[in-house]
């Protein structure tokens, strides 16, 4: 699939740097307009040459707001980013404008923006061609593929450590979804499989058969001396939790399973805004039943301060393109001291996720009150793998 990429900024060191960003990924062709007048001109002559638009909001003459209003006239069928360094309130407004127009929102990112949040908007891009024209791109599972695996039970849990910094106790476990095709040992990820699973209303199918192998092997997990007061994280989409009886079911999954539900979060993806009365009152519910209620990917997605003071969140997970290099990045030292601050004021845990660096790490190391997650904590295993790290760890404090 062909990806060329115009980038609509006044500022040419935005434009290089943002040009830069987008040849680390995989397309095929980048270039920029330093006002909108150009971007237009041009984009009404090759709309078609442009599969991705990326947009500031605050240019001269003609703005980023009329710019995408002229782009929504225009009919474009391309992706648009929203990059700019504006206020996040000014950004949100932006965003949900063009997902009331006819335009395809791929994110809305405040500067500086990082490969990584780019890469997302890139695979949104492709997920959207793909589900659009009905040609599976390489590297997704079809959703035929989807509903036989779950069908035959080729849902594997698998499990990823949250250790505390201070103590170096774990605190507690994600819950990841692998996929088991046909008779192949090799496991499929959720990046090839979740998107298409939710845009053919599959997902909660999966996330239940997920729930149905992970809380009996939580039972057995939570017998270890180190894990009888962490507690299990499951994930759950934006349009999930619109949907009705999330919360009921999760009670149901611990009285029936004698798990507490003050053992049992709720993970939320930032890939959608969170601005529906249903998902707000879904995230109340889960807190009142003592359910915790992270948002994961903090960072990369629409999540703003202002939700933050406002809905009863219990845990913050900090993306990993904030931690990645961190020991070396002023910016995102920073971003962590901030959301430290803020974080502990209103009484929410803060994780770093994405901890795959031993400098990263022994930065963070003089961070307080802050959980770490990452392959150099510990990697994602299957039970019986995770049951060995267990027990050579417990060795290990013992001796």
């Amino acid at each position: 699939m062909s990806i060329n990429v115009l980038i609509v900024d006044d500022s040419l060191s935005a434009c290089r740097v943002l040009s830069r960003h987008f040849l680390l990924l995989d397309v095929d062709k980048v270039e920029f307009c330093r006002d909108a007048r150009s971007a237009i001109r041009t984009l009404s002559k090759y709309s078609d040459d442009y599969q991705i638009v990326v947009v500031d909001l605050h240019m001269p003459e003609v703005d980023g707001i009329e710019f995408l209003m002229r782009l929504s006239k225009m009919e474009f069928k391309g992706g648009i980013i929203i990059a700019s360094g504006m206020e996040s309130r000014i950004v949100e407004a932006a965003s949900q404008l063009v997902e009331a127009s006819k335009l395809r929102l791929l994110g809305a990112l405040m500067k500086p923006v990082t490969t990584e949040q780019l890469r997302v908007c890139v695979e949104r891009y492709r997920l959207m061609a793909f589900q659009g024209n009905g040609v599976r791109h390489k590297g997704l599972m079809s959703i035929d593929e989807i509903r036989r695996a779950i069908n035959s039970n080729k849902i594997i849990p698998y499990y990823q450590a949250q250790v505390d910094i201070a103590s170096g106790k774990i605190k507690g476990f994600e819950v990841l979804c692998r996929l088991q095709q046909g008779t192949r040992l090799q496991l499929i990820t959720p990046d090839k499989f979740i998107d298409v699973a939710e845009c053919n209303n599959a997902l909660n199918s999966l996330t239940t058969k997920l729930l149905n192998n992970a809380i009996p092997e939580w039972a057995l997990i939570s017998q270890f001396e180190s894990c009888k007061q962490c507690h299990l994280s499951i994930n759950l989409t934006p349009k999930q939790l619109n949907q009705s009886g999330w919360h009921t079911r999760l009670m149901q999954y611990c009285e029936q399973n004698l798990l507490s539900p003050s053992r049992l979060t709720v993970e939320i993806t930032e890939n959608q805004v969170l601005d529906k009365q249903r998902q707000h009152s879904t995230i109340s519910q889960l807190r009142m039943n003592r359910i915790g209620v992270a948002i994961d990917d903090f960072g990369t997605g629409y999540t703003n301060l202002s939700q933050l003071c406002t809905l009863p969140i219990s845990e913050l997970k900090l993306d990993r393109s904030l931690v990645h290099g961190i020991h070396k990045d002023p910016v995102s030292q920073t971003i962590l001291k901030s959301m430290q601050a803020i974080s502990g004021k209103l009484g929410i845990h803060l994780v770093a996720e994405g901890v795959e660096d031993i400098h990263d790490l022994n930065y963070l190391e003089q961070i307080e009150d802050i959980s770490l997650q990452g392959y150099l904590i510990c990697r994602p295993k299957p039970y019986s793998e995770l049951v060995r790290w267990l027990k050579a760890r417990e060795r290990l404090v013992q001796a």
